[in-house]
């Protein structure tokens, strides 16, 4: 953990503080270093060169919501009440986020609903 950026470590303590990481990973690529933390609870967390967060995952437990903006947290509870999330992509033009009634769905970077993802 120790090699990965700042910014990646400031978000691990911000919001996986009580969680046990079980693995931290470099994945050295031609163009761009990419890190992989994996949490006890099953949660796997992609960090970009620059220690930004790419995606979050977790199939069993869910993902918490608290990390996105809440203008998509609130377009969800009131559209999707009873879905949790278990996958958020974040790319430099939008969010993706998956969840366990199967949909995937598309914001923009400031939360506007964008579509479905098929």
């Amino acid at each position: 953990v120790g090699h990965m950026p700042r910014v990646a470590l400031e978000f691990l303590r911000s919001y996986y503080a009580d969680s046990l990481i079980t693995s931290a990973n470099v994945e050295l690529g031609t163009l761009d270093t990419d890190y992989e933390v994996k949490l006890a609870d099953g949660t796997e967390i992609d960090f970009d060169r620059r220690g930004e967060w790419t995606e979050i995952t977790n199939r069993r437990a869910g993902v918490t919501p608290k990390v996105l903006p809440l203008k998509i947290t609130d377009y969800i509870k009131e559209h999707y009440p009873d879905a949790h999330y278990i996958k958020i992509e974040r790319s430099s033009r939008k969010y993706e986020v998956k969840l366990t009634n199967g949909l995937e769905l598309l914001f923009s970077l400031d939360g506007k609903m964008l579509g479905f993802d098929d």
